[in-house]
């Protein structure tokens, strides 16, 4: 579970933790925006009861991972050969959560025949395609303060780490905690849960201003991917009652896949889906890897 560092083809530095099955059938993790390697946790005890091994790597610079100028989200499925050469994987399932979903696309585009599965949690949509009018407003402020007023955006995500320092019953935790709805509400109850979350999000909040803005960018930025032509079968989950990305933007998106599919949990939100029923869906996927494979 301890930081490992590997050396990409260009120089380039490259973090990673581990969790789960040391020995298991490999599967990357993409954490969310805010977060970083340390989210993949959630997956250790899934990853040793199903035998998977569980790599989550830091994006560019997030973390312990070097930063990369003018990145695009395709940049990414390249790192994911290169590191999957050194971990001496040929194929491997992948799993994104929230801001991880495009990168999880990513690897369906550029080498889908590398993938066993591919899986996304409350996944993020291109906002060029969809827009960001049904955005949680702390998207939304986030992305105007780097276009309109971007030597704020240092202080805020100092501010940011500060408050995801905070227990979940502090007055300022808790009032917005209490605006979620009862599935989150219960997952952020869960000590451990709660503790992997923050933990994550410190680090991602914490990395350089270059690099969270970057990071951040992506979302909002040309994809590069036709839709149309992404043949893999993506399954999407999103929970119904999800507010920071509401299941409207998803569909709207999703439908333009051919052989994706989106199933919605009706009482779930953007954190319980997760945290609470991450289980189910990597046996999903388990499932039709294991059906595709016939």
């Amino acid at each position: 579970m301890n930081a490992q560092l590997f050396t990409l083809s260009s120089g380039r530095k490259l973090a990673y933790a581990e969790f789960g099955d040391p020995a298991g059938v490999p599967m990357f993790y993409f954490h969310g925006w805010p977060g970083s390697r340390l989210q993949g946790e959630f997956l250790h005890e899934v990853g040793k009861k199903r035998g998977l091994r569980v790599v989550a790597p830091d994006r560019p610079g997030i973390g312990l991972s070097e930063f990369q100028p003018q990145r695009k989200l395709l940049d990414w499925p390249a790192d994911m050969a290169e590191l999957a050469a050194h971990l001496g994987w040929t194929k491997f399932h992948g799993l994104g959560v929230s801001g991880g979903g495009p990168y999880v696309l990513a690897c369906a585009h550029a080498m889908p025949e590398r993938l066993l599965s591919a899986g996304v949690i409350c996944g993020a949509p291109p906002l060029r395609e969809v827009g960001t009018q049904d955005l949680m407003w702390t998207y939304r402020l986030a992305l105007w303060g780097q276009r309109h007023v971007p030597p704020l955006l240092g202080p805020g995500l100092a501010a940011a780490g500060q408050f995801m320092r905070l227990p979940v019953d502090a007055p300022l935790m808790a009032a917005f905690v209490g605006k979620m709805c009862e599935r989150d509400q219960f997952a952020l109850h869960q000590p451990e849960l709660y503790r992997i979350l923050m933990a994550s999000g410190r680090v991602g909040v914490t990395s350089s201003v270059r690099s969270v803005s970057t990071d951040g960018n992506i979302y909002s930025s040309d994809w590069g991917i036709d839709f149309s032509k992404v043949l893999f079968p993506l399954r999407y989950w999103h929970g119904g009652r999800d507010k920071n990305i509401p299941v409207t933007m998803i569909e709207r998106f999703v439908r333009k896949m051919p052989n994706a599919k989106l199933t919605v949990f009706e009482e779930d939100g953007h954190y319980s889906l997760p945290m609470l029923g991450a289980e189910k869906i990597v046996d999903v996927l388990l499932d039709e890897a294991r059906g595709a494979a016939k």
